[in-house]
């Protein structure tokens, strides 16, 4: 299947995970059409350490580097990421501009609905940014919710959304960022009381940012551990199988491990849980 691609940055290396910087035009393909055409096109956030665009375009992190063994593993070389919002990937997916979302999409029961998953590849706590000192004693999404005052950032479409929101955060309450800089600009300069995000991304964030008037809350009390995986169009069941078997001969062989623990996510935790535990059937 021949896809058009107006602007593409290569990296010269097999294997390589290059970013398209325009929407490809096509439809995604069956994994045999991906074996053909060497690539696979995939939406990926920039939410380092579950996806990190480097300047030249190259998008690594734990979510694409998994994805990329688990490609090479099926027979397609390389992988082509395209940036995609998290509120966007399911449309995305459902209307075929990618073959699979592999950028740490959380494994929610509303989104099984529409979409389907791999075996889980990323798990991690959840975490709040706050000013230093935590003046409003923010532990709980329900703190939030108990002061219809405080205000607090996210992206549009993330889990932390939802768990603002099943938690009694009013809408109002909730101010989306476009990218996690730019909330946690938000944050320094006062317009929000807090920030939420997946931990080890809010973690790496603060890390980056190194504001010392800021600090980590982390794990969120009353949040479940959440756990992403590849997402495909519902469509793609044999894909889905193919890859999900690859996955478990990366898990069994040890190399799974070495890809993600670097980045600071438990490949034990990961391997511990199960599709079904969060979308029986999916």
């Amino acid at each position: 299947m021949i896809r058009l691609v107006r602007k593409t940055l290569e990296v010269a290396a097999i294997g390589a995970i290059v970013l398209t910087t325009t929407a490809t035009i096509g439809m995604a393909g069956t994994l045999d059409e991906l074996r053909e055409q060497g690539y696979a096109t995939v939406a990926v956030a920039n939410e380092p350490p579950y996806s990190d665009i480097k300047g030249d375009g190259y998008v690594t992190g734990a979510a694409p580097d998994v994805a990329r063994a688990v490609m090479a593993k099926l027979g397609v070389p390389e992988l082509r990421a395209k940036v995609v919002a998290y509120g966007s990937m399911i449309p995305a997916l459902m209307a075929r501009r990618v073959d699979m979302a592999t950028s740490g999409l959380y494994i929610k029961p509303k989104r099984c609905e529409s979409i389907i998953y791999s075996e889980p590849d990323l798990c991690g706590a959840e975490a709040f940014a706050v000013p230093k000192g935590n003046p409003h004693n923010l532990l709980t999404y329900e703190d939030i919710a108990a002061n219809p005052e405080l205000t607090m950032t996210t992206c549009a479409g993330c889990a932390e959304e939802a768990y603002a929101l099943e938690r009694g955060v009013k809408r109002e309450q909730i101010k989306v960022f476009t990218d996690p800089p730019s909330g946690i600009k938000m944050l320094q300069q006062g317009r929000v009381d807090v920030f939420a995000l997946s931990g080890l991304g809010t973690a790496d964030l603060l890390k980056k940012t190194n504001d010392p008037e800021l600090e980590l809350v982390m794990p969120v009390k009353g949040v479940p551990m959440g756990c992403a995986g590849a997402a495909f169009n519902p469509d793609d069941k044999e894909f889905r199988d193919a890859y999900d078997a690859a996955l478990a001969e990366l898990k069994e062989s040890g190399e799974f491990a070495k890809i993600i623990e670097p980045y600071g996510f438990s490949s034990e935790a990961t391997m511990a849980v199960k599709r079904d535990d969060f979308c029986p059937g999916n």
